[in-house]
């Protein structure tokens, strides 16, 4: 962007811009230059004739240069003078073309008001953004520019109006309009998500308040505010680094080595270690219960021990963890308008289910979710209907990879677990009737009973996924913090408590149904009173009021691509 200054047109010694020296006058250098920019030509002309009267002569020259650009031109500036701003034709773009006309054309010529603009977006830091994307550097010169011509060119006011109505969508909707990182997949029954309406309601706050608007836009919610309060406190008190721990064998209490001093001091720099603990090169008790503290804040097995899966979250360093952070807080922002208030939430990452109902949690328990090479998909949908004392229909992939090695090595494997063979017209066929080194047209369903995979229930909802939620009997695999287990499907801890739960927010009556069709031990679906909502989404760092940041490994490796889609943006 091109803007020009008094001192353009100054002489040598002339003091450069200060407006108090009068500019040492050369009409025919002002002509040339200013009739490429009638318009700001006029407002120095203005500017000549508001501070310096005595140079009276000068101003009439300049007018005289400047009238035929007067009469002919609008006074706009060329198009490349102009900061090109993104094509937006969705509903920031809508936004910001219809912003102008609801706020005025003059509602960014003041320096006050894009001083706080400037602040407000310097707080987005503070939120894991980065302010210079939002044009904060060519904002405080147009500022500069206000400050002494006393006006905003146009295409300036619709730069500010740019960064401003982004920032707002940015914190409201999370700053991809197409969220192709970190995708969710959305029941169509949902509707739209990012509504111009909601970003339009946000920015006319702007007109008394810009701070009240910034603060409106952020997430209304514990989670965000949590996570955004200890990453200002992890950006002011985290060292730059901390000791590596050296690879090697487990280490644990009783053990005398150089690599526990290395460990002590990793410990204290996080502050799981008093100093008076942290000297010495012996796994004492101190250690022990460090590690443990350590152990649970990054949903790792508690043992005491480091082996190296803790070992190896140890070794993150400061900036790395600063970076997870900043990704989290992305993702949060995503989801803040999927959060209704009543909701089962799928917290993939914690393999944790949290249900809320109008805003309270009303249950919540532990889960099992896909592996990572067969993952569990974000997503939200409506939980529709279960089906109690379900049969299972054993999924082509899984048939292929998991069940036909067991059958060719086991005979005795399908009958042991109830498992029916039938082919595609629905007729049921006996284990001999297979070629099992080229099984075709065949599909195997297990029977609903107690070793039934699928448990006593599945909660169903809409996906193009073919998942659900299930009762299951591996229940001692709950046991375990590292809980991926599965083929994208999610088991869940004690599910015909949480089917119940879900029932009971719906209609106490309806659970009754449910009951029936559960003591007959047919297999049979029961459609719930009304829709509930489900969201399966996935984040690795959270805080809780203290300000206590917690950490989860990241299996699905998600966190680096987020990062990077955040710093390209």
């Amino acid at each position: 962007m091109v803007h020009w200054r008094v001192g353009d047109f100054n002489g040598p010694g002339n003091g450069g811009t200060n407006s108090e020296r009068e500019p040492n006058y050369d009409a025919g250098k002002i002509c040339r230059i200013l009739t490429e920019n009638s318009e700001t030509a006029i407002r120095m002309y203005v500017f000549y004739t508001k501070h310096h009267v005595r140079s009276l002569l000068k101003a009439l020259l300049l007018l005289a240069c400047l009238l035929p650009a007067a009469v002919s031109a609008s006074f706009r500036m060329e198009p490349e003078d102009c900061v090109a701003l993104p094509k937006d034709t969705g509903a920031l773009g809508e936004a910001v073309s219809g912003f102008g006309k609801t706020m005025g054309d003059d509602f960014w010529n003041s320096e006050p008001r894009l001083s706080a603009l400037i602040a407000q977006l310097q707080t987005l830091e503070d939120d894991g953004l980065a302010p210079a994307d939002y044009y904060v550097p060519v904002l405080k010169d147009i500022r500069d520019f206000q400050g002494t011509w006393g006006v905003v060119l146009a295409c300036d006011a619709e730069l500010a109006s740019y960064a401003y109505l982004s920032a707002l969508a940015d914190l409201r909707f999370g700053r991809q309009e197409a969220q192709t990182t970190d995708e969710i997949w959305y029941a169509p029954m949902l509707g739209e998500r990012r509504k111009l309406s909601a970003l339009n309601a946000l920015a006319t706050l702007g007109r008394d308040s810009l701070a009240q608007a910034f603060d409106e836009a952020r997430p209304d919610s514990t989670r965000y505010t949590n996570l955004r309060e200890a990453y200002l406190s992890a950006r002011e008190n985290l060292p730059e680094s901390w000791p590596r721990i050296p690879a090697g064998a487990t280490l644990e209490q009783g053990q005398d080595s150089p690599r526990v001093s290395a460990l002590k001091q990793r410990l204290l720099a996080e502050q799981y270690l008093e100093g008076s603990d942290a000297s010495g090169s012996l796994f004492d008790e101190s250690v022990t219960r460090a590690i443990e503290a350590f152990q649970r804040r990054h949903y790792l097995d508690v043992d005491g021990k480091v082996g190296a899966q803790t070992l190896a979250q140890l070794n993150v360093q400061p900036a790395e963890r600063l970076s997870q952070i900043r990704s989290n807080l992305e993702r949060l922002r995503r989801l803040a308008a999927d959060m209704d208030d009543t909701l089962l939430l799928v917290d993939i990452a914690a393999a944790r289910l949290e249900f809320y109902d109008k805003g309270e949690l009303a249950w919540s328990g532990r889960a099992q979710v896909g592996r990572p090479l067969r993952q569990t998909p974000k997503l939200k949908s409506v939980i529709t209907h279960i089906t109690v004392n379900p049969s299972w229909t054993i999924p082509t992939s899984i048939f292929v990879r998991d069940q036909l090695p067991r059958i060719r090595r086991n005979p005795d494997y399908l009958d042991q677990r109830n498992i029916h063979i039938y082919n595609f017209q629905g007729e049921e066929l006996s284990v001999s009737d297979v070629n099992w080194n080229n099984p075709r047209g065949i599909r195997l369903r297990q029977a609903p009973g107690p070793n039934n995979a699928l448990g006593e229930v599945v909660i169903r909802f809409s996906n193009p996924f073919a998942v659900y939620l299930h009762d299951t009997p591996s229940d001692w695999l709950f046991n375990t913090n590292d809980r991926f287990y599965s083929s994208g499907c999610v088991r869940v801890e004690d599910a015909m408590t949480l089917a119940q739960t879900l029932f009971e927010v719906s209609s106490p009556k309806a659970w009754q149904e449910v009951e029936r069709v559960r003591a007959s031990g047919a297999s049979e679906n029961v459609h719930l009173p009304r829709g509930i909502p489900v969201l399966m989404a996935y984040w690795t760092a959270e805080a809780d009021a203290n300000g206590v940041l917690s950490y989860r490994p990241d299996p699905y490796r998600d966190d680096p691509a987020m990062l990077a889609n955040l710093m390209d943006e």
